[in-house]
Formats: C-alpha cells, sequence, structure tokens
C-alpha cells in the first residue's frame, strides 16, 4: 500500500501535468470507486473546473477545484494516478478517466479496486471520517517528541499497531513502521506504555529518519507502486528489515524474523530490537 512518500512522490509528479489545468471530461468505468456523492453528482461536479493544485495529507491526495470543491483520492493497496497523453496507450487497470484541456489523460487504475475518490468542500458537509480524525505527520511541525510521549504512555497497545493507527500518526504503513522500529530497535511486539523515555526520543528520530529517507528516494516499490510518469521508487535498496525475513541483519548478522501483529507481518532483528 503507498504510505506517505508514495503518495507524496504521485503529488510531486502530478503537479507538472494537471496543475491550472481543465477537466473537461470524466468516465467511470467502477462506479464503486465513488463514495461521494452520487455518480452523477461526482461527475458533473468536476467537469468543466479547473484543478488549482495537488495537495496531500497523510496517504490521501487532495485535488483543488477552482469553485473550492476537492476531489480527495485514496489510493489503498494498489491505485495508481497516472498521466498520458490522449493519444497514448490506455494503462492497464484503468478505473477512473480525466479528460484534460492539455491533451492529456489522468488515470486512475487499480488492481485490486480498493482504492476510492469523492468530491468534498464547497456547500456540502460531507467528511470522510478517516481523513478528518488523521493525526498529525511526521517532518512537521505538530508531531513532537512530546506529543509522541504523551501517546504512546496512554496507549497499551503494542507499539507496531500504534504506528499503523493513522489517527495517532498520519502516512504510516506497514513498511514505514517496521523500519522505524529498526532504526529505533524496539522490538515490535513491545507495549507503547512500557517504552522508556531514551526509546521514546529514539523511534520519535527514527520515524522522521525512515519518512525522510523514502522521500529522497522517491517512495519504495515492491510490486505496483508508482508515481504519475510511470516511474518507480528506489527506497527498497535502502530497507533495514521489511521484505527482508530469513536474511541477515545488516548491523549484527542474526537471522530476521517475522511475527504477525494485527493481521501483518512484521519483521525484526531478535537480536537488536528489545
Amino acid at each position: 500500500m503507498p504510505e506517505l512518500p508514495e503518495v507524496e512522490q504521485v503529488r510531486r509528479s502530478l503537479l507538472p501535468h494537471i496543475k491550472n489545468e481543465i477537466i473537461c471530461k470524466v468516465e467511470v468505468r467502477l462506479p464503486r470507486m465513488i463514495v461521494h456523492p452520487a455518480l452523477a453528482e461526482f461527475i458533473a461536479g468536476i467537469e468543466g473546473q479547473v484543478i488549482r493544485d495537488v495537495e496531500r495529507r497523510g496517504k490521501y491526495l487532495t485535488l483543488l477545484l477552482g469553485n473550492g470543491q476537492y476531489i480527495l483520492a485514496h489510493l489503498r493497496m494498489t491505485g495508481a494516478l497516472l498521466v498520458c497523453s490522449h493519444d497514448g496507450a490506455e494503462p492497464p487497470f484503468a478505473k477512473i478517466r480525466f479528460v484534460l484541456a492539455n491533451g492529456k489523460d489522468m488515470w486512475f487504475t487499480d488492481i485490486r479496486t480498493f482504492g476510492t475518490m469523492s468530491l468534498c468542500g464547497g456547500n456540502d458537509a460531507w467528511q470522510d471520517k478517516g481523513f478528518a480524525a488523521l493525526g498529525p505527520e511526521p517532518l512537521t511541525s505538530g508531531f513532537t517528541e512530546e506529543y509522541l510521549q504523551e501517546r504512546l504512555k496512554k496507549s497499551h497497545q503494542v507499539v507496531k499497531s500504534f504506528l499503523l493507527d493513522q489517527h495517532k500518526i498520519a502516512g504510516l504503513g506497514n513498511i514505514y513502521a517496521d523500519e522505524a522500529l529498526a532504526v529505533a530497535a524496539i522490538r515490535p511486539t513491545r507495549y507503547s506504555d512500557t517504552l522508556t523515555k531514551r526509546q521514546v526520543h529514539a523511534l520519535y528520530e527514527a520515524v522522521n529518519q525512515v519518512i525522510a529517507q523514502g522521500l529522497r528516494n522517491h517512495g519504495t516499490t515492491f510490486r505496483n507502486y508508482q508515481d504519475a510518469d510511470g516511474f518507480m521508487g528506489n527506497n527498497k535498496d535502502y530497507l533495514l528489515v521489511y521484505g527482508r525475513k530469513g536474511q541477515a541483519c545488516t548491523r549484527c548478522g542474526a537471522l530476521l524474523k517475522q511475527v504477525r501483529i494485527a493481521g501483518r507481518g512484521s519483521v525484526y532483528c531478535p537480536h537488536c530490537q528489545k
């Protein structure tokens, strides 16, 4: 699933293609991907509008329109936003098409079709509950060490589950949670309220570090993730533990293990992470 660095790379790569461009036509091939409003209203509210900007919050993208509304896109597991010329080949698994006045198409493609779009704002009071409840993001002023300390102490969650909770920290998923715990030398099965102040400090630094690294490397591609130009991220080459079950720890040489937490595989070093 695309996480904060991947979605931010999509945002950056979309901008030069779609900013200040008019959406001439919208084609929706899988109506259930439109969460709100009804399909006809969704299309009518978008066609003829200018895309003023593209922003990101956590794992969500918002395309700001000239009428004050915005398209809220959640890529989820295998979603992608790609830009192609009108006369170019249609990308595989294309589900929603936005025909732009500049001779380009923006496609929402999705292999597993869990991705969603909504039209929000303006006079419509409807809100996406997940988007509205997002916590602070790494690398922002709202995500402080004091904030992290307070939330960890008030929670009796396994720390890996804590990091995946978008209400607590926005943008982290399985990849960057595993990596942050590896950098901080904390076992994913530890309970959040048992961490020492030193460990909380290490975790705070590690979360910011792994997100910054992912941004520098244009995200992590294992199978499906690509940006708006179809390029893959190369952060996979820099991962310490994620996807490396059974391989040697790069620090101590011990074999990395995997446990399941909240239904997801979590890879860690049994020697380095306590």
